[in-house]
Protein backbone atom coordinates (compact mmCIF):
# COMPACT_ATOMS: atom_id res chain seq x y z
CA UNK A 1 0.00 0.00 0.00
CA UNK A 2 0.94 3.65 -0.41
CA UNK A 3 3.54 5.09 1.93
CA UNK A 4 4.98 8.58 1.65
CA UNK A 5 8.72 8.36 1.21
CA UNK A 6 9.28 10.85 4.01
CA UNK A 7 7.73 8.22 6.30
CA UNK A 8 10.71 6.01 5.45
CA UNK A 9 12.91 8.98 6.43
CA UNK A 10 11.38 8.80 9.93
CA UNK A 11 10.97 5.07 10.43
CA UNK A 12 13.82 3.32 8.60
CA UNK A 13 17.58 3.21 8.99
CA UNK A 14 18.53 3.71 5.34
CA UNK A 15 22.23 4.43 5.08
CA UNK A 16 22.57 3.99 1.30
CA UNK A 17 20.20 4.18 -1.69
CA UNK A 18 22.13 5.87 -4.50
CA UNK A 19 24.84 4.41 -6.74
CA UNK A 20 27.40 6.24 -8.90
CA UNK A 21 30.50 5.29 -10.87
CA UNK A 22 33.73 6.78 -9.58
CA UNK A 23 37.09 6.05 -11.22
CA UNK A 24 35.88 2.74 -12.60
CA UNK A 25 34.22 1.52 -9.40
CA UNK A 26 30.71 1.70 -8.05
CA UNK A 27 30.27 3.90 -5.01
CA UNK A 28 27.32 4.79 -2.81
CA UNK A 29 27.30 8.14 -0.99
CA UNK A 30 25.58 8.41 2.40
CA UNK A 31 21.82 8.86 2.29
CA UNK A 32 21.15 8.55 6.05
CA UNK A 33 17.57 8.75 7.28
CA UNK A 34 16.45 10.23 10.59
CA UNK A 35 17.33 7.22 12.74
CA UNK A 36 20.91 7.17 11.40
CA UNK A 37 21.39 10.83 10.44
CA UNK A 38 24.93 10.89 11.82
CA UNK A 39 26.03 8.29 9.25
CA UNK A 40 28.54 9.79 6.78
CA UNK A 41 30.39 7.12 4.81
CA UNK A 42 30.85 6.53 1.09
CA UNK A 43 30.73 2.79 0.32
CA UNK A 44 33.20 1.70 -2.37
CA UNK A 45 32.58 -1.61 -4.13
CA UNK A 46 35.66 -3.52 -5.30
CA UNK A 47 36.82 -7.04 -4.52
CA UNK A 48 35.42 -6.21 -1.09
CA UNK A 49 33.49 -3.26 0.32
CA UNK A 50 35.52 -0.38 1.73
CA UNK A 51 34.50 3.03 3.01
CA UNK A 52 35.52 6.66 2.77
CA UNK A 53 34.70 8.54 5.96
CA UNK A 54 33.21 12.00 5.43
CA UNK A 55 33.21 14.85 7.93
CA UNK A 56 29.57 15.91 7.64
CA UNK A 57 27.04 17.19 10.17
CA UNK A 58 24.11 15.00 11.27
CA UNK A 59 21.64 15.54 8.41
CA UNK A 60 18.66 13.50 7.24
CA UNK A 61 18.82 12.39 3.57
CA UNK A 62 22.25 13.84 2.90
CA UNK A 63 22.99 13.01 -0.74
CA UNK A 64 20.39 12.41 -3.45
CA UNK A 65 22.42 13.22 -6.59
CA UNK A 66 25.98 13.05 -7.89
CA UNK A 67 27.85 14.48 -10.88
CA UNK A 68 31.07 13.50 -12.61
CA UNK A 69 32.98 16.65 -13.66
CA UNK A 70 36.59 16.94 -14.87
CA UNK A 71 37.83 13.83 -13.09
CA UNK A 72 36.03 14.41 -9.78
CA UNK A 73 32.77 13.03 -8.44
CA UNK A 74 30.63 15.67 -6.74
CA UNK A 75 28.11 14.77 -4.03
CA UNK A 76 25.20 17.21 -4.18
CA UNK A 77 23.48 18.15 -0.88
CA UNK A 78 19.83 17.38 -0.29
CA UNK A 79 19.02 17.48 3.45
CA UNK A 80 15.26 17.12 3.50
CA UNK A 81 14.72 18.45 7.05
CA UNK A 82 18.08 20.06 7.77
CA UNK A 83 20.04 23.00 6.39
CA UNK A 84 23.00 21.39 4.69
CA UNK A 85 25.67 23.60 3.11
CA UNK A 86 28.40 21.09 2.30
CA UNK A 87 29.20 19.91 -1.22
CA UNK A 88 31.75 17.08 -1.30
CA UNK A 89 34.19 16.67 -4.19
CA UNK A 90 35.81 13.23 -4.35
CA UNK A 91 39.25 13.05 -5.95
CA UNK A 92 40.27 9.43 -5.72
CA UNK A 93 39.61 8.50 -2.12
CA UNK A 94 40.13 12.06 -0.88
CA UNK A 95 37.12 14.20 0.02
CA UNK A 96 37.37 17.95 -0.60
CA UNK A 97 34.75 20.05 1.14
CA UNK A 98 33.06 23.10 -0.36
CA UNK A 99 30.79 25.24 1.80
CA UNK A 100 27.84 26.96 0.18
CA UNK A 101 27.39 30.67 0.82
CA UNK A 102 23.63 30.11 1.04
CA UNK A 103 21.47 27.57 2.81
CA UNK A 104 18.15 25.82 2.76
CA UNK A 105 16.49 22.46 3.26
CA UNK A 106 15.57 19.78 0.74
CA UNK A 107 17.84 21.58 -1.64
CA UNK A 108 18.90 19.60 -4.72
CA UNK A 109 17.12 16.44 -5.83
CA UNK A 110 18.69 15.84 -9.23
CA UNK A 111 21.76 16.89 -11.20
CA UNK A 112 22.98 16.73 -14.81
CA UNK A 113 26.49 16.84 -16.23
CA UNK A 114 28.08 16.99 -19.67
CA UNK A 115 31.43 15.82 -18.26
CA UNK A 116 33.06 19.25 -18.00
CA UNK A 117 30.23 21.09 -16.21
CA UNK A 118 27.24 20.19 -14.06
CA UNK A 119 24.12 21.94 -12.85
CA UNK A 120 21.33 21.36 -10.35
CA UNK A 121 18.18 23.45 -10.11
CA UNK A 122 16.65 23.87 -6.65
CA UNK A 123 13.90 21.68 -5.30
CA UNK A 124 13.94 23.40 -1.93
CA UNK A 125 11.53 22.39 0.80
CA UNK A 126 12.57 25.64 2.48
CA UNK A 127 14.67 28.70 1.56
CA UNK A 128 16.57 27.34 -1.44
CA UNK A 129 16.45 30.05 -4.10
CA UNK A 130 19.67 29.35 -5.96
CA UNK A 131 21.07 26.77 -8.35
CA UNK A 132 24.40 24.96 -8.23
CA UNK A 133 26.86 25.07 -11.10
CA UNK A 134 30.21 23.30 -11.38
CA UNK A 135 32.86 24.00 -14.03
CA UNK A 136 36.65 24.00 -14.41
CA UNK A 137 36.86 26.84 -11.87
CA UNK A 138 34.95 24.90 -9.23
CA UNK A 139 31.60 25.31 -7.50
CA UNK A 140 29.33 28.32 -7.99
CA UNK A 141 25.86 29.37 -6.90
CA UNK A 142 23.47 31.46 -8.95
CA UNK A 143 20.48 33.22 -7.45
CA UNK A 144 17.26 31.83 -8.80
CA UNK A 145 14.02 33.57 -7.93
CA UNK A 146 11.83 30.49 -7.78
CA UNK A 147 8.37 31.62 -6.81
CA UNK A 148 7.48 28.74 -4.53
CA UNK A 149 8.95 25.83 -2.62
CA UNK A 150 9.70 22.60 -4.42
CA UNK A 151 9.87 24.46 -7.71
CA UNK A 152 12.09 21.99 -9.64
CA UNK A 153 13.19 18.36 -9.43
CA UNK A 154 14.95 17.16 -12.56
CA UNK A 155 17.78 18.73 -14.57
CA UNK A 156 18.79 17.75 -18.12
CA UNK A 157 21.53 18.93 -20.48
CA UNK A 158 20.41 19.84 -24.01
CA UNK A 159 21.74 22.09 -26.78
CA UNK A 160 24.53 23.61 -24.67
CA UNK A 161 22.33 24.49 -21.67
CA UNK A 162 20.88 22.93 -18.55
CA UNK A 163 17.09 22.77 -18.35
CA UNK A 164 14.43 22.02 -15.77
CA UNK A 165 10.65 21.60 -15.93
CA UNK A 166 8.26 23.31 -13.51
CA UNK A 167 7.21 21.20 -10.54
CA UNK A 168 5.91 23.55 -7.84
CA UNK A 169 4.02 22.61 -4.70
CA UNK A 170 1.54 25.36 -5.41
CA UNK A 171 -0.48 26.50 -8.40
CA UNK A 172 0.42 29.00 -11.13
CA UNK A 173 4.03 27.97 -11.71
CA UNK A 174 4.45 27.11 -15.41
CA UNK A 175 8.08 28.06 -16.06
CA UNK A 176 10.68 25.93 -17.83
CA UNK A 177 14.14 27.35 -17.12
CA UNK A 178 17.62 27.00 -18.54
CA UNK A 179 21.13 28.01 -17.52
CA UNK A 180 24.25 28.19 -19.69
CA UNK A 181 26.77 28.98 -16.96
CA UNK A 182 26.12 32.72 -17.22
CA UNK A 183 22.45 33.51 -17.64
CA UNK A 184 19.10 32.09 -16.59
CA UNK A 185 16.25 32.10 -19.12
CA UNK A 186 12.60 31.31 -18.42
CA UNK A 187 9.72 30.39 -20.70
CA UNK A 188 6.09 29.94 -19.71
CA UNK A 189 4.49 26.67 -20.79
CA UNK A 190 0.90 26.72 -22.08
CA UNK A 191 -0.43 24.15 -19.60
CA UNK A 192 -3.19 24.44 -17.00
CA UNK A 193 -1.79 26.78 -14.31
CA UNK A 194 -4.24 25.60 -11.64
CA UNK A 195 -2.66 22.15 -11.27
CA UNK A 196 0.19 21.85 -8.80
CA UNK A 197 3.22 19.54 -9.09
CA UNK A 198 3.00 19.62 -12.87
CA UNK A 199 6.18 17.85 -14.01
CA UNK A 200 9.18 16.11 -12.49
CA UNK A 201 11.86 15.32 -15.07
CA UNK A 202 12.54 15.66 -18.79
CA UNK A 203 14.10 13.72 -21.63
CA UNK A 204 16.35 15.14 -24.36
CA UNK A 205 16.04 13.80 -27.92
CA UNK A 206 18.53 15.77 -30.01
CA UNK A 207 17.69 19.45 -29.47
CA UNK A 208 14.14 18.67 -28.34
CA UNK A 209 13.02 18.22 -24.74
CA UNK A 210 10.03 16.12 -23.71
CA UNK A 211 8.26 15.68 -20.40
CA UNK A 212 5.42 13.38 -19.45
CA UNK A 213 2.71 14.89 -17.22
CA UNK A 214 2.67 14.30 -13.48
CA UNK A 215 0.12 16.59 -11.77
CA UNK A 216 -0.94 16.42 -8.14
CA UNK A 217 -4.55 16.12 -9.32
CA UNK A 218 -6.09 14.75 -12.48
CA UNK A 219 -6.37 17.08 -15.46
CA UNK A 220 -2.84 17.33 -16.81
CA UNK A 221 -3.03 15.15 -19.92
CA UNK A 222 -0.39 16.45 -22.34
CA UNK A 223 3.20 15.61 -23.11
CA UNK A 224 5.23 18.81 -23.40
CA UNK A 225 7.57 19.08 -26.38
CA UNK A 226 10.01 22.00 -26.16
CA UNK A 227 12.27 22.95 -29.08
CA UNK A 228 15.46 24.43 -27.60
CA UNK A 229 16.46 25.98 -30.94
CA UNK A 230 13.49 28.36 -31.09
CA UNK A 231 12.27 28.04 -27.47
CA UNK A 232 8.78 27.00 -28.55
CA UNK A 233 6.51 24.54 -26.77
CA UNK A 234 4.03 22.08 -28.28
CA UNK A 235 1.53 19.92 -26.43
CA UNK A 236 0.46 16.39 -27.33
CA UNK A 237 -2.55 14.73 -25.73
CA UNK A 238 -1.79 11.25 -24.44
CA UNK A 239 -4.19 8.38 -25.03
CA UNK A 240 -4.30 7.34 -21.38
CA UNK A 241 -7.09 7.47 -18.79
CA UNK A 242 -6.78 10.63 -16.69
CA UNK A 243 -5.63 10.17 -13.09
CA UNK A 244 -3.64 12.04 -10.46
CA UNK A 245 0.15 11.73 -10.16
CA UNK A 246 0.81 10.13 -13.50
CA UNK A 247 4.44 9.84 -14.52
CA UNK A 248 7.22 10.51 -12.07
CA UNK A 249 9.60 8.23 -13.97
CA UNK A 250 10.24 8.30 -17.71
CA UNK A 251 12.79 6.43 -19.82
CA UNK A 252 13.92 6.98 -23.40
CA UNK A 253 14.34 3.76 -25.41
CA UNK A 254 15.43 4.47 -28.98
CA UNK A 255 12.95 7.22 -29.97
CA UNK A 256 10.17 6.22 -27.58
CA UNK A 257 9.53 7.57 -24.09
CA UNK A 258 8.13 5.01 -21.66
CA UNK A 259 6.55 5.94 -18.34
CA UNK A 260 5.13 3.95 -15.43
CA UNK A 261 2.49 5.40 -13.10
CA UNK A 262 3.31 6.86 -9.70
CA UNK A 263 -0.36 7.09 -8.70
CA UNK A 264 -2.33 8.74 -5.93
CA UNK A 265 -2.86 7.14 -2.53
CA UNK A 266 -6.63 7.67 -2.82
CA UNK A 267 -7.09 6.65 -6.46
CA UNK A 268 -6.80 2.95 -7.26
CA UNK A 269 -7.35 3.59 -11.00
CA UNK A 270 -3.80 4.83 -11.51
CA UNK A 271 -2.48 1.65 -13.10
CA UNK A 272 -1.75 2.80 -16.65
CA UNK A 273 1.70 3.17 -18.12
CA UNK A 274 2.35 4.96 -21.39
CA UNK A 275 4.57 4.75 -24.46
CA UNK A 276 5.03 7.97 -26.45
CA UNK A 277 6.64 7.94 -29.90
CA UNK A 278 8.67 11.13 -30.35
CA UNK A 279 8.55 10.76 -34.15
CA UNK A 280 4.84 10.20 -34.71
CA UNK A 281 3.74 11.93 -31.44
CA UNK A 282 1.36 9.02 -30.88
CA UNK A 283 0.87 7.38 -27.49
CA UNK A 284 -0.53 4.15 -26.15
CA UNK A 285 -1.60 3.06 -22.68
CA UNK A 286 -0.93 -0.28 -21.01
CA UNK A 287 -2.36 -1.49 -17.72
CA UNK A 288 0.12 -2.99 -15.24
CA UNK A 289 -2.69 -3.86 -12.82
CA UNK A 290 -1.23 -2.03 -9.80
CA UNK A 291 -3.38 0.93 -8.87
CA UNK A 292 -2.33 2.48 -5.59
CA UNK A 293 0.17 5.31 -5.30
CA UNK A 294 3.89 5.76 -4.76
CA UNK A 295 4.97 2.85 -6.92
CA UNK A 296 7.64 4.10 -9.30
CA UNK A 297 9.26 7.22 -7.95
CA UNK A 298 11.87 9.60 -9.28
CA UNK A 299 14.49 8.05 -11.62
CA UNK A 300 13.47 4.46 -10.86
CA UNK A 301 13.66 3.52 -14.54
CA UNK A 302 16.55 2.82 -16.88
CA UNK A 303 17.00 1.79 -20.52
CA UNK A 304 18.49 -1.68 -20.90
CA UNK A 305 18.81 -3.87 -24.00
CA UNK A 306 15.98 -2.21 -25.90
CA UNK A 307 13.54 -2.06 -23.00
CA UNK A 308 12.74 0.19 -20.06
CA UNK A 309 13.25 -1.46 -16.68
CA UNK A 310 11.43 0.06 -13.68
CA UNK A 311 12.14 -0.74 -10.03
CA UNK A 312 9.68 -0.18 -7.15
CA UNK A 313 11.68 2.58 -5.44
CA UNK A 314 8.71 3.79 -3.41
CA UNK A 315 6.50 0.89 -2.40
CA UNK A 316 7.96 -2.45 -1.26
CA UNK A 317 6.10 -5.36 -2.80
CA UNK A 318 5.35 -3.70 -6.12
CA UNK A 319 6.76 -5.53 -9.15
CA UNK A 320 9.82 -4.89 -11.26
CA UNK A 321 8.48 -4.12 -14.74
CA UNK A 322 10.14 -4.43 -18.15
CA UNK A 323 8.47 -2.59 -21.05
CA UNK A 324 9.26 -2.51 -24.78
CA UNK A 325 8.56 0.34 -27.20
CA UNK A 326 5.19 -1.16 -28.18
CA UNK A 327 3.97 -1.14 -24.59
CA UNK A 328 4.33 -4.89 -24.19
CA UNK A 329 5.50 -5.63 -20.68
CA UNK A 330 6.28 -8.35 -18.22
CA UNK A 331 6.66 -8.04 -14.50
CA UNK A 332 8.18 -9.92 -11.60
CA UNK A 333 6.81 -9.68 -8.08
CA UNK A 334 9.15 -8.52 -5.31
CA UNK A 335 9.40 -9.20 -1.61
CA UNK A 336 7.34 -6.72 0.43
CA UNK A 337 10.27 -6.29 2.83
CA UNK A 338 12.56 -4.81 0.18
CA UNK A 339 12.94 -1.18 -0.87
CA UNK A 340 14.87 -0.67 -4.11
CA UNK A 341 17.30 2.17 -4.78
CA UNK A 342 17.89 3.85 -8.13
CA UNK A 343 19.35 1.67 -10.89
CA UNK A 344 22.61 2.27 -12.73
CA UNK A 345 24.23 0.53 -15.71
CA UNK A 346 27.71 -0.72 -14.82
CA UNK A 347 29.73 -3.32 -16.76
CA UNK A 348 26.70 -3.83 -19.03
CA UNK A 349 24.51 -4.89 -16.09
CA UNK A 350 21.82 -3.19 -14.04
CA UNK A 351 22.99 -2.59 -10.48
CA UNK A 352 20.94 -1.31 -7.59
CA UNK A 353 20.85 -1.32 -3.80
CA UNK A 354 18.11 -3.06 -1.85
CA UNK A 355 17.25 -2.02 1.70
CA UNK A 356 15.43 -4.56 3.89
CA UNK A 357 12.84 -2.72 5.98
CA UNK A 358 12.72 -5.52 8.59
CA UNK A 359 16.38 -6.13 9.46
CA UNK A 360 17.83 -2.81 8.12
CA UNK A 361 20.38 -4.57 5.89
CA UNK A 362 21.65 -3.22 2.57
CA UNK A 363 22.57 -5.40 -0.42
CA UNK A 364 24.15 -4.52 -3.75
CA UNK A 365 22.50 -6.61 -6.49
CA UNK A 366 22.41 -7.02 -10.24
CA UNK A 367 19.23 -7.38 -12.28
CA UNK A 368 19.42 -9.04 -15.69
CA UNK A 369 17.20 -8.73 -18.77
CA UNK A 370 14.91 -11.47 -17.42
CA UNK A 371 14.55 -9.47 -14.17
CA UNK A 372 16.46 -12.01 -12.12
CA UNK A 373 18.11 -10.59 -9.01
CA UNK A 374 21.60 -11.68 -8.00
CA UNK A 375 23.26 -10.52 -4.77
CA UNK A 376 26.75 -9.06 -5.20
CA UNK A 377 27.71 -7.60 -1.82
CA UNK A 378 26.37 -6.71 1.62
CA UNK A 379 27.02 -3.32 3.20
Amino acid sequence: MYKAFEDFYREAKIKHLLLAEHEGKLISPPFATELCKDYSKVAVFGDSVSYIDLDLPPVTSKINATARVNGSTWLIPYGYWDEFRTVVELKGATPIYHTLDKGGMGQFYGCASNGTTACSFPLGTSNTSFLLYIDEKGLHTQDFDAEMRKSHMGTAYCNGKYWSMPRGDFKNYNVIVNYDGKNIEKYTLPVDPTISRKFTDLVAVGDILYSLPYGETAGLTQVVEFDTKNNKASLHEIDVPDFAKKYNAQVLVDETIIGLPYGDEDDFKSSFGVVFDTITKQSKAFDIGVGYGGKYRFKCGIAYKGRAIFLPTGSPGCPIVSVDTDGKFHLVKTDSTKLFGRPIIYNNMIYTLIYNIIDNTHNLVTIDEWLRINEVAKI
